[in-house]
């Protein structure tokens, strides 16, 4: 991991984590003012917009390397945990989580499910070099089941799959509710046949990852 920047304004300071950067574009796209690409010296001014703004914009980085702190407040976790599948992509997660038993910064992350990443569980956009391709479709189960509330622990299993434990919803890269659930498996290795979800091909193939 590389180590956080950190970029102080009037009301907003801003963190950002390069190494967890999937370069997704909706900071430099959505607010070129404060997100300046190829500036020289520093890149995020806090202060180009107003605090409102600029905090939802941030809520919109999937993978949690922009995160944002003000005097007043921080960012929420969400009411409903939600597991969305990316076409020929990531895991996006935007929950009340912990990870391998740590609370993270920030609710909201991505994590590999190509197997190529260099830091898992995060992805750093290797799955494109990887030529990974999935739909990013789920079997619809039970997507109109109420979510209970609470947090949900997701463990990495050694040279095996992402486990979660914990109330969640696992949504199709269109966003719709696939299946309501308080545990699940799902692929990390990027062999399975039935992804999302973990079906042991990891053994088959060699995977290894702590």
């Amino acid at each position: 991991m590389s180590k956080i920047q950190k970029y102080e304004g009037k009301e907003t300071t801003v963190f950002f984590d390069a190494a967890r950067c999937i370069h997704a574009g909706h900071c430099v796209h959505g607010l070129p003012d404060v997100f300046r690409a190829n500036a020289k010296g520093p890149w995020i001014n806090p202060d180009a917009c107003d605090a409102e703004t600029l905090a939802k914009l941030i809520e919109s980085c999937p993978s949690g390397a922009l995160r944002y702190e003000t005097e007043r407040t921080k960012e929420a976790t969400p009411a409903v945990n939600t597991v969305s599948v990316e076409k020929d992509g990531p895991l996006t997660i935007h929950a009340d989580y912990t990870l391998n038993g740590e609370k993270p910064d920030s609710p909201r992350t991505t994590l590999c499910r190509c197997g190529a990443s260099k830091i898992k569980p995060y992805c750093d956009g290797s799955h494109s070099d990887a030529g990974f391709t999935d739909d990013g479709e789920v079997t619809v189960f039970n997507p109109d089941e109420k979510q209970a509330s609470g947090s949900v622990e997701i463990k990495t299993l050694k040279d095996g799959p992402l486990y979660l434990v914990g109330p969640h919803s696992i949504c199709d890269s269109n966003g719709k509710t696939a299946r309501v659930c308080a545990k699940s498996a799902l692929c990390r290795c990027g062999a399975s046949n039935s992804k999302p979800y973990c079906d042991g091909s990891h053994a088959g193939i060699g995977f290894k990852s702590e």
